[in-house]
């Protein structure tokens, strides 16, 4: 009984700690919010306002090529659930990652028992990688939870030990062309790492080849990628081209020889995994740990209980001798979320280490104790810090500021100029078609309206490019008639003299 209420209590505590350190930022929408954000925000509310269905997706790094419409699909709940709002998204994003949370602690407790839960529940809480993919809203970003999915998936296909219903199969192939459409990247190195471990592993290729399994895998393979074969279709398959030509005839901005590929990615799959933790007493407290319960299943190594670990390291390797191919820059995002197969990983030693040392959980309690108090000291330091104006609520501020300033006296019409960095101000036309959702307020012109126009321009680190968007656009025989700072952005009102 005390058992079950302590677990219960540290439970409660790890959620407390994920959604402390995530609530904060989206409550004072302190979070980033930026070109793809409001890009992304645009086409979910033409999506349901004009019912103009789109079957492609974001940009990806490679022109011509897209990440699939099912975030685009995604986007119109929140925009529904919280008609519009800008921070209705990160609320709706943070709501998939606490449900991936728990989904993920009961798969662990089930399979790996409540320590090896608990304290890869309590990383996951605590992690700086974890808070910061739980509080930004992007495509990539939702592959963490399909990540979770294709976990327990692959789970169950792994260690069964008789044949696993047809409908598993199907779950796995969602699973991993799901992943692809969320992060094209990932899956591109994703799916022929799954498929080889498949075909080679003498267990799944046998029952995946047996009474139809494969036939159920292939369609949930297939079924995400409809969208993106209609509009394939009805742009003559220009995107299959261009992988296909992409791959034979690669055009590398930064080439690398192997050796500096090497050593790149080896330093990138180190920041994945020490990317996890808060602090360096967590990671190495937890290295320690790990290192030594890697030790005593290797030295204690009976092969049947090894399939799962198989599997997930195998994967892990395959991603990353995949990866070295590709000799241009490769962004970390491009494996958003691999850090799941790390902890997953990690999850399956402890839990054989302990089946032989018993006396080894109390070293994993250390850790998870460690963890937990070092997070706790990081939210007492945390608490009364006084939120800044920056990011969205700064942007908000700014386009509340210019919408109470049209409606005294009511303008049915106004001007509205904006430059931001990337030049295309998607941000801030998302913003005031909110405004012009939930206030009735019209929405900007880019024409001068009345002789007077309104000017957002905020700061960028290529002043010559700044400059000239201003010369271009602010005629010299207007005269500013006022003038509001928002933090380093510049509210200006112009008139024609």
């Amino acid at each position: 009984m005390a058992k079950k209420i302590i677990g219960a209590a540290l439970f409660i505590f790890v959620i407390f700690l994920f959604c402390y350190f995530r609530l904060k930022p989206i409550y004072f929408q302190t979070v980033g919010y930026t070109y793809d954000q409001g890009r992304d925000f645009l086409k979910a509310a033409e999506i349901i306002r004009d019912r103009n269905i789109t079957f492609i997706g974001p940009t990806t790094g490679i022109q011509g090529l897209f990440h699939g419409a099912w975030y685009y699909y995604l986007l119109v709940i929140p925009f529904l659930l919280f008609g519009g709002a800008p921070i209705g998204y990160y609320y709706f994003n943070f709501i998939v990652h606490l449900t991936s949370l728990l989904v993920f602690m009961f798969f662990l407790k089930k399979w790996f028992g409540s320590a090896i839960s608990l304290l890869i529940g309590s990383i996951i809480a605590a992690s700086p990688y974890f808070i910061f993919t739980s509080i930004f809203v992007g495509n990539n970003i939702f592959v963490l939870p399909l990540l979770v999915f294709f976990i327990i998936c692959n789970y169950y296909i792994f260690i069964a030990n008789r044949d696993l219903k047809k409908f598993i199969w199907f779950l796995a192939g969602l699973s991993v062309s799901f992943i692809f459409e969320f992060e094209v990247a990932f899956g591109l190195f994703l799916i022929p790492s799954y498929f080889l471990i498949l075909l080679l592993k003498k267990q799944t290729r046998r029952i995946l080849f047996r009474r139809k399994r494969f036939v159920f895998f292939l369609s949930g393979f297939i079924i995400p990628f409809i969208p993106r074969l209609l509009f394939e279709i009805k742009n003559g398959f220009f995107q299959i081209k261009t992988i296909f030509s992409y791959f034979l005839q690669p055009k590398i901005s930064s080439p690398k020889s192997l050796i500096d590929v090497l050593v790149s990615r080896s330093n990138l799959f180190w920041r994945y995994f020490k990317g996890l933790f808060a602090n360096d007493l967590t990671f190495y407290s937890f290295l320690l740990g790990l290192i030594i319960s890697g030790l005593v299943v290797l030295y204690k190594r009976k092969k049947n209980n090894y399939k799962s670990i198989n599997f997930f390291s195998s994967l892990i390797l395959l991603l990353f001798i995949f990866s070295l191919f590709y000799k241009d820059n490769f962004w970390a995002n491009y494996y958003e979320g691999i850090q799941y197969l790390f902890l997953v990983l990690a999850a399956n030693i402890f839990f054989l280490a302990l089946n032989k040392k018993r006396g080894l959980l109390v070293l994993l309690i250390m850790v998870l104790f460690i963890n937990l108090a070092t997070s706790m000291n990081s939210v007492i330091k945390d608490f009364n810090k006084k939120p800044e104006q920056k990011l969205l609520n700064n942007q908000i501020a700014i386009v509340t500021y210019i919408s109470n300033k049209v409606q005294l006296p009511k303008e049915s019409e106004y001007c509205v100029k904006v430059y931001t960095p990337p030049v295309i101000p998607f941000t801030y036309r998302y913003l005031f078609l909110y405004k012009n959702i939930s206030k009735k307020i019209s929405y900007p012109k880019e024409e001068w309206v009345n002789r007077k126009c309104w000017y957002i321009i905020e700061t960028d680190d290529n002043k010559e490019r700044r400059a000239e968007w201003i010369d271009k656009n602010i005629p010299r025989v207007a005269d500013m008639v006022e003038k509001k700072l928002f933090n380093d952005v510049e509210i200006l009102l112009y008139e024609l003299n």
